[in-house]
């Protein structure tokens, strides 16, 4: 999987949360188990080292294998190693879904 270690902005990650939208603050309260990558916008990673990588959406839907000799068994040193991870949804595309399929359920009462 490509990554790319980053100088992460906490403004333009602030951006998002200081106006949010009513849709914005309805998604917020939900508590999802999966997240379909369509909806990913970004994913960063924090490590305890003070490195943070930076995912798109679209490198997590296609990932590219770094390394063809990865086994489960050092996955989770890997895992133990991370402190963080924020996953940025994208609620434009989101909203977007939610509204067509109202109007396909409910098309004929809205």
């Amino acid at each position: 999987m490509a990554k790319k270690i980053t100088n992460f902005s906490i403004d333009k990650a602030m951006s998002r949360i200081v106006r949010p939208s009513v849709f914005d603050r309805i998604v917020k309260e939900i508590d999802a188990n999966e997240i379909p990558s369509r909806y990913v916008e970004q994913i960063l990673v924090q490590y305890y080292d003070g490195n943070v990588v930076e995912l798109s959406g679209k490198e997590i839907s296609h990932p590219i294998p770094m390394n063809k000799n990865v086994k489960w068994e050092g996955m989770g040193d890997t895992f133990k190693k991370m402190r963080d991870v924020k996953v940025f949804i994208n609620t434009e595309i989101l909203e977007e879904d939610i509204n067509g399929l109202v109007e396909q359920l409910l098309g004929s009462y809205c």
